[in-house]
């Protein structure tokens, strides 16, 4: 009787799921994954420190123009109270793709462009645009419209008080230059047809000063691209590019600008990659020079040989 008494007292206990369970805590424990996140990139060159939120994620973009969200969030960048219209995430970001365009001569796009180059603390784009926190703050109480033809007379208000290199607005032309030079690296094109196979390339020269401290070389590196060196200007003249010509024929219409303004800051020792426009070849010139747009004049000039 004893020993009946005991099997039915282990049949219950098993029953119920005492004393001998096999169930072990990893059976019961529910794991939950970490969101999966992306890095993007905004870019008219690199931008750093411009403000990002999206649904999950929020902060300043690094150096490189990095930011990080989750898949199909959309993303808000600002500038202090200056917000951009919300667009869906993605690998690269442009104002092109803030504004919805494919045009790089949309008004709301030329106006972002001026905005973020300008805002550069150091005036030099082409090495990435700093937005730092002063900007911010400078804008902190401004909302702005992106589409308005008075953009700019809103901006310049506040750019006189500005501690970064400019304090007014950079022109339309400079800022689309530049994006398009941004543009062409992200496309490869810098690559197209530029093999080192023209008769031109390896041709230089050294700048006759004409005015402005003018002084430097240049070279004819491959098929498509000049390299500038040892480049000396005061920045003192008002819109010039570099341009190149036929026989120092500048005013030609066959003549055309193959970099962003260089007027503003002054240049000392400096180095320029200037890149061909893709409709334009070796062929079209034999002479480069430091061109005021505006007036008309050399303030340096070469003539590439051999």
């Amino acid at each position: 009787m004893k020993c009946v008494i005991n099997i039915l007292l282990v049949v219950f206990i098993s029953a119920c799921g005492g004393g001998g369970s096999t169930s072990s805590p990893e059976q019961n424990t529910v794991v939950v994954q970490p969101p999966t996140t992306f890095t993007g990139v905004f870019i008219d060159s690199s931008v750093e420190g411009l403000r990002y939120q999206t649904t999950t994620q929020e902060g300043m973009t690094d150096p490189d123009g990095q930011f990080i969200y989750q898949s199909e969030e959309e993303v808000t960048f600002s500038i202090g109270g200056i917000v951009f219209p919300k667009v869906i995430s993605q690998s690269i970001i442009t104002p092109l793709e803030i504004f919805e365009t494919t045009d790089i001569n949309n008004l709301s796009v030329i106006n972002a462009l001026r905005l973020l180059q300008t805002i550069d603390f150091d005036g030099d784009a082409d090495n990435g645009i700093q937005v730092t926190q002063s900007a911010h703050d400078l804008f902190e109480t401004v909302s702005v419209d992106f589409s308005s033809l008075a953009f700019a007379t809103q901006v310049d208000n506040l750019l006189a008080d500005y501690d970064g290199f400019y304090q007014q607005l950079i022109s339309e032309e400079m800022a689309v230059y530049h994006f398009q030079q941004t543009l062409a690296e992200l496309n490869n094109q810098e690559s197209v047809n530029c093999d080192a196979t023209h008769s031109s390339v390896g041709q230089y020269g050294y700048f006759e000063s004409l005015a402005h401290g003018v002084s430097g070389r240049a070279e004819i590196i491959d098929n498509c691209t000049i390299k500038v060196t040892e480049f000396y200007y005061d920045g003192r003249g008002p819109k010039v590019n570099f341009y190149v010509g036929q026989d120092h024929d500048y005013t030609s219409d066959n003549a055309f600008a193959i970099s962003r303004e260089i007027n503003g800051p002054s240049y000392e020792n400096a180095e320029f990659t200037l890149r061909l426009p893709n409709d334009k070849s070796l062929d079209d010139f034999n002479t480069l020079s430091v061109w005021c747009v505006e007036f008309s004049a050399s303030f340096g000039q070469l003539q590439f040989t051999p």
